[in-house]
């Protein structure tokens, strides 16, 4: 039987002397606990012991009869077999391992959970450098061919009209902002396009494809908001902003690809995701570089900037007050978009002298005009 004595390290105290605790050990008999200190040995029976944990995480034994507390770091405890004879012990021993066992699952999990999240944090790290790095390094042969498939699977929504002597001022605008921008900025070949559905609104898609619909056209007041418009979708080009998307919705695999495989099977996995181009909704991160970046590019075509923020500004007349929360929105807020650029305007050191636009028309074309339209600046098919 005294195999099954099992001695436990521990400290012993009266009520309120916890400072004044007495080192020892102690073992569980079939009716007691005894615990041998430097001074003697102190019994107290098993029937009126309370077993329950500390803050610290300790076990204590407390005797309501004598005031004495028995206190102890050793987990074996709970599976003593002279302990667990007494049954109300056995039921405190059990509630206290299955309180254990629960801290000890949820500090696993919480472990778990700390590396899980590091390991994708880690690899999201770095799949956007490489997303990053494979945009930055794509040929713009890349981008006009993820155009071209997208125009080409979608022919019903490209459904160009050339006959809008219009054309011909967005034409004139594009190649007049295009020809200003930065030297490393002018690889895009750019090229314009109506679009005769009445939504006010232009797009453009990687490689230097834009479109503008008539809708658009008939709202704006002025050209100088027209080339405010052209601008932001010229920056959404050159910053990259479709083709970075697009990338990065299509995850880790392409970036793979591109480093195991050739390039044109990158390309090919990429243009398959083309879907996305269509339907494509900016952050409000890359909706604010591009105003930013096309108001300079206003700027430097010797346009007045202040046509983007009044084309802004004439969307909010007559429109309802927004509810949809900050946090909510694909677009920064008009209002929003109208002070930033308003702001920039203010610490602009240049504020006249820029060359104002001809007004523009929507007679029909001459034939003058549709022939030099499509001479040195083709629609595309």
């Amino acid at each position: 039987m005294s195999a099954l004595l099992v001695i436990y390290n521990g400290f012993a105290f009266q009520e309120g002397e916890e400072d004044q605790a007495i080192p020892g050990r102690f073992r569980f008999t079939f009716g007691s606990l005894q615990f041998e200190h430097a001074s003697g040995t102190m019994e107290l029976p098993l029937s009126r012991l309370i077993l329950d944990q500390n803050a610290a995480g300790n076990l204590v034994f407390h005797d309501a009869g004598t005031g004495w507390w028995v206190e102890s770091s050793d987990a074996r405890i709970l599976n003593d077999v002279c302990l667990l004879r007494q049954t109300h012990l056995r039921t405190q021993a059990r509630r206290l391992r299955e309180r254990r066992e629960g801290n000890r699952s949820l500090k696993y999990a919480l472990m778990f959970l700390t590396g899980f999240a590091a390991v994708f944090f880690i690899g999201w790290l770095l799949a956007k450098a490489a997303a990053n790095s494979l945009t930055n390094h794509a040929p713009v042969a890349w981008e006009e061919h993820l155009t071209d498939k997208v125009i080409a699977e979608h022919p019903k929504l490209f459904v160009a009209d050339t006959n809008d002597a219009r054309l011909t001022v967005v034409t004139q605008l594009v190649a007049r902002l295009a020809a200003a921008l930065p030297p490393a900025e002018r690889r895009y070949q750019f090229r314009a396009a109506l679009i005769d559905r009445p939504v006010v609104n232009a797009f453009a898609l990687p490689g230097g494809r834009i479109f503008v619909f008539k809708g658009l056209l008939d709202r704006v007041q002025k050209p100088e908001e027209l080339a405010g418009v052209l601008a932001h979708e010229m920056a959404h080009v050159t910053q990259r902003h479709g083709l970075r998307k697009l990338i990065a919705g299509g995850g880790p695999y392409y970036v793979l690809r591109l480093f195991v495989s050739d390039r044109q099977g990158v390309l090919s996995a990429i243009s398959a995701g083309s879907q996305l181009l269509v339907n494509q909704y900016y952050s409000r991160d890359t909706e604010r570089e591009a105003d930013t970046i096309g108001w300079h590019y206003l700027v430097a075509a010797n346009i007045d900037p202040r046509g983007l923020a009044d084309f802004f500004q004439l969307q909010t007349e007559g429109e309802a007050v927004t509810t949809i929360p900050e946090m909510f929105r694909s677009h920064p807020a008009t209002s929003e978009r109208i002070a930033s650029l308003n702001s920039l305007w203010e610490k602009s050191e240049r504020k006249s002298g820029f060359v104002p636009l001809p007004a523009m028309t929507n007679a029909p074309l001459t034939p003058i005009q549709e022939r030099l339209l499509r001479l040195f600046h083709p629609p595309p098919q």
